[in-house]
C-alpha cells in the first residue's frame, strides 16, 4: 500500500503528461470571436504590391473560410466549407481538406500592411483548432484518409506534408502559437513524411501515380530545413535519388496511371518539383532534380506544338491517363505563374523557357491587373461554394519560393530549338516499364505524331494524335474519352474507334523492318509506315510522305473513318465531291479520298484553345484510302 501511495503521484504526472499531448486544445473562451470581414475603407491597392495583386480575393473572403472551422463537438476543428476539394468530399475524415489549414497560417503569420488578421486571436482559435483535428484523423502510424474514415492512402498523407511543411515555414517565424500544440503538429509531420518513406503499399501506389508520392519530397524538405535530423535526412535524399529514374519514364513523362498524363505532370507534381527544387537548388540532389526536368521538358517540346497566332501550345493530348488538358493557352499560363507560383526550372534549363511568359509579359500583366484592381476596388466577388478550388491553399504554398522568367529574347531563342522546327525526322521513344511507343515525323511539310501500345486506362486514344504545320499551326488533334472526337476506324456497328483499345503497331522504313526498342532513338532516314492488323479481320496502314500522309484501310463489311480536325472561327471547312478543304490564313489543307466514299462532318461541340473540333466522316462499304494533302505548303 505504501508503495502505492509512493507511485500515486507519479501516475498522476503520466496521465497528465499523455492527457495535454492527445487531448483537443480547449479554447481561451466559452466561445470563439467572430472573424469579421475585411474593412476595405482602411486600405488601398497600393497596399498590395505587384506579387500580391490576386490576394484581394482571398482577403475579401477569407472570413467565411475562418467562420467555417467548426467550433464544438467532435469535429471541432474542421473546415467545413466545401471551397476545397469537391462538394461531396467535404467530409470530416478526408485530410485533403485540412490542406486549408495553409490558409489559416497564412493570414494569421504574414505581417503586410493590407492584412488585418495579423495576429488576430480570433484566427488564432481556429489555425489551432484546425491544427489540433488534423493530428486527431491521422493514423497511429502517421497516415491521413481521404475517401472514407480510416480508408488511409498515399494522395491523402503525402499531400499532407506538402502543406503543413509550408504552414509550419510561416509559423516558425510568425505570431505565437500554443507551444504543446506545435509540438503534436511536429511528431504528427515527421509520422506522415516517415511512413511515405517506409510503406511498401504506399511506395508501390506511388510508383504509377508520381505525382502524389513527390508531395513528401517537397513536405519532407520543407520539415528538415526547420527541423534538421540527421537520419531523416538521410532517408530523404536516398529516396530522392532512388527513385528520381523509377518515377520518370526514360520517354520524359512521370508516371500517372502508368502512363503519360498532362494535367498532373505540368500541375501537381511541378508544384512538388519547384518545392523541392527551392530546398536542393545547389546541391547534389538539386543535379537530380535538374536532370529530371530536363528529361520532362524534352518530352514536353515534342508532345506541344506552337501555333503561329501566338495562341499557345497544341498537345498531343489523347495519350493522357487521368485528366483532359489539350491545350497550354498563353494567357491562362500568364495567370496561373502569378497567381500559384513558377513551376518549370526555367532559369537552369533552356528549353523550357519556350513556354513559359516572358518578364515582359508579367509587367503588362500585373499593371493591366493593377487598373483593374484600382477600378473595381473592394467589389470582390464571392467564393463559388461547392466548387473544387473556390479557396485554394495552392494560392499561397509557392509565394516565398523563387520567381525567374525568361526575357523576351531568351524566350525566343529557346523556342527557335523546338525540335518539330528542324527539317526532317523520325524520332521515337519507347517506356520501358508499359512499352508504350510514341513516333514523332517531321517532314518538310508538315509535324505529326502516331502513338500505339497497350491501352492504360480507358480514355486513352491512340494512333495519329497531332498533326501541325509550320504556317497555319495545328490541323488534326486527336481528343481523349470521345467516340467522335478521336482519330480512328469504327469497323461494323462499333460504337468508338478501333484505336480506343490497345494497339500493336509495324513500323518500316522504306519497306525495312524496324524493331521499337526501350529508350529513346532517332530513326534512318526514309519513308515511315505504321500498320497495323484489326483483331477480326484486315489492316490498316499509314504512310508518311514528304507532301503528304496516306492512310489505307482494308477491311470487309461496313467502314467508318474519323478524322477530328481544329477549325477556327476565320477557318473555312467545305466538302466538295471526294475532297474535304479546310482553308487558313489563305493556306488550303485537303483531304482527298476514293470516290465510292460518303463524306460529312460533324461538331463535336469541344474546343482546342481558339478552335472547334470538328470531325470529318468518311463512310465506306469495305476497303477505303484517303490522302492527307500538303502539297499547298
Amino acid at each position: 500500500m505504501k508503495n502505492l501511495r509512493q507511485l500515486f503521484p507519479c501516475a498522476l504526472l503520466v496521465l497528465f503528461v499523455f492527457s495535454a499531448a492527445h487531448a483537443q486544445i480547449s479554447p481561451a473562451s466559452s466561445s470563439w470571436s467572430k472573424v469579421p470581414p475585411v474593412d476595405w475603407s482602411k486600405l488601398k491597392p497600393e497596399d498590395f504590391s505587384d506579387d500580391e495583386l490576386d490576394l484581394p480575393y482571398y482577403l475579401g473572403n477569407f472570413h467565411q473560410l475562418a467562420n467555417s472551422v467548426v467550433e464544438t463537438g467532435e469535429n471541432r476543428g474542421f473546415i467545413d466549407l466545401p471551397v476545397w476539394r469537391s462538394q461531396q468530399d467535404n467530409k470530416p475524415y478526408n485530410a485533403r481538406i485540412m490542406e486549408n489549414i495553409l490558409s489559416l497560417a497564412f493570414f494569421y503569420s504574414t505581417k503586410r500592411p493590407w492584412n488585418q488578421y495579423y495576429a488576430s486571436a480570433a484566427v488564432r482559435d481556429r489555425l489551432e483548432a484546425a491544427l489540433d483535428f488534423w493530428c486527431r484523423i491521422q493514423s497511429p502510424d502517421g497516415r491521413f484518409s481521404e475517401y472514407g474514415p480510416r480508408q488511409w492512402n498515399l494522395a491523402a498523407t503525402a499531400f499532407a506534408t506538402k502543406f503543413m511543411g509550408q504552414t509550419l515555414t510561416l509559423l516558425r517565424t510568425g505570431p505565437p502559437i500554443n507551444p504543446a500544440l506545435m509540438t503534436r503538429v511536429v511528431a504528427a509531420d515527421r509520422r506522415a513524411i516517415q511512413i511515405v518513406l517506409t510503406d511498401p503499399d504506399l511506395y508501390r501506389h506511388g510508383k504509377d501515380f508520381t505525382n502524389q508520392y513527390t508531395n513528401m519530397w517537397a513536405g519532407a524538405l520543407a520539415f528538415l530545413k526547420l527541423y534538421p535530423d540527421p537520419n531523416l535526412n538521410q532517408m530523404v535524399r536516398r529516396n530522392i535519388q532512388d527513385n528520381s529514374k523509377v518515377f520518370q519514364s526514360p520517354v520524359g513523362y512521370f508516371y500517372e496511371a502508368r502512363g503519360p498524363d498532362w494535367g498532373y505532370n505540368l500541375g501537381t507534381h511541378h508544384s512538388n518539383l519547384a518545392m523541392t527544387w527551392h530546398y536542393a537548388r545547389g546541391s547534389d540532389l538539386g543535379r537530380t532534380l535538374l536532370q529530371e526536368e530536363k528529361s520532362f521538358v524534352d518530352w514536353l517540346a515534342l508532345n506541344a506544338v506552337r501555333e503561329p497566332d501566338g495562341s499557345g501550345f497544341t498537345l498531343n493530348r489523347a495519350i493522357e491517363t487521368r485528366q483532359r488538358r489539350p491545350f497550354l493557352d498563353t494567357e491562362a499560363m500568364i495567370r496561373s505563374q502569378e497567381d500559384q507560383g513558377q513551376r518549370l526550372i526555367a532559369a537552369e534549363v533552356v528549353l523550357a523557357r519556350a513556354f513559359l511568359p516572358t518578364s515582359e509579359e508579367i509587367i503588362r500583366y500585373r499593371a493591366q491587373r493593377r487598373a483593374e484592381l484600382q477600378t473595381h476596388w473592394a467589389r470582390i466577388k464571392d467564393p463559388e461554394v461547392g466548387t473544387f478550388s473556390a479557396f485554394s491553399p495552392y494560392s499561397f504554398l509557392h509565394r516565398s519560393h523563387e520567381k525567374w522568367y525568361p526575357t523576351s529574347a531568351q524566350r525566343e531563342a529557346a523556342r527557335k530549338a523546338l525540335p518539330y522546327l528542324r527539317s526532317s525526322f523520325t524520332h521515337q521513344r519507347m517506356d520501358e516499364r508499359e512499352r508504350v511507343v510514341f513516333t514523332f515525323i517531321r517532314r518538310p511539310r508538315y509535324y505529326a505524331i502516331f502513338n500505339s501500345g497497350p491501352h492504360l486506362t480507358s480514355q486513352q486514344r491512340y494512333g495519329l494524335g497531332l498533326i501541325w504545320q509550320a504556317e497555319i499551326g495545328s490541323l488534326l488533334q486527336s481528343q481523349t474519352g470521345t467516340n467522335d472526337g478521336a482519330w480512328g476506324t469504327v469497323l461494323g456497328d462499333r460504337q468508338g474507334v478501333y484505336e480506343a483499345d490497345t494497339l500493336d503497331a509495324d513500323f518500316s522504313i522504306d519497306g525495312k523492318a524496324v524493331s521499337s526498342l526501350p529508350g529513346n532513338r532517332d530513326l534512318s532516314s526514309g519513308v515511315l509506315a505504321v500498320k497495323y492488323r484489326f483483331s477480326d479481320q484486315g489492316e490498316k496502314t499509314i504512310t508518311f510522305g514528304d507532301r503528304e500522309l496516306v492512310v489505307e484501310v482494308h477491311h470487309s463489311g461496313r467502314l467508318q473513318e474519323n478524322i477530328p480536325l481544329l477549325v477556327g472561327a476565320d477557318d473555312k471547312l467545305t466538302v466538295e465531291g471526294d475532297e474535304v478543304v479546310l482553308t487558313r490564313a489563305g493556306k488550303a489543307f485537303s483531304i482527298k479520298f476514293d470516290p465510292q466514299t460518303n463524306a460529312t462532318t460533324v461538331d463535336t461541340g469541344l474546343k482546342v484553345g481558339p478552335r472547334r473540333v470538328i470531325t470529318v466522316q468518311l463512310r465506306s462499304q469495305s476497303n477505303f484510302s484517303y490522302r492527307l494533302d500538303f502539297s499547298a505548303f
